[in-house]
């Protein structure tokens, strides 16, 4: 997406200053979301899922856990799972890619099934 994004700023009609700074913040938000998703170097990182009957219960590395309430249209397939939910009393949605290989086979499996037919 950071790809295709850059792409169509690069052959927009801008002055170069502006298309400069639209690539700075590009490189910087996948930067960003490398850091927090990939390498899982960010306080704000998740760690380790935990279903739960009415959700899901988050570990972020700094040790901290919240639990997230699962919104209708959330995406599920066999390949990866795009997590849509909301944090116990706010109204910001998050969303999170999960793919098999970042939880255990068994918990992806779970999750796939539970909110599949849920």
């Amino acid at each position: 997406m950071h790809t295709t994004t850059a792409v169509v700023v690069y052959l927009t009609i801008l002055p170069l200053t502006a298309k400069l700074a639209l690539l700075l913040l590009i490189t910087l938000s996948l930067l960003y979301h490398l850091a927090r998703d990939v390498l899982l170097a960010l306080p704000n990182s998740w760690c380790a899922i935990t279903l739960l009957p009415g959700g899901l219960s988050v570990v972020i590395r700094d040790g901290a856990s919240f639990s997230l309430r699962i919104a209708n249209k959330t995406l599920v397939s066999p390949h990866f799972v795009v997590l849509r939910g909301s944090l116990e009393g706010r109204h910001l949605t998050l969303f999170r890619v999960i793919f098999p290989d970042a939880l255990d086979t068994g918990v992806f499996r779970e999750l796939y099934v539970r909110l599949r037919y849920s």
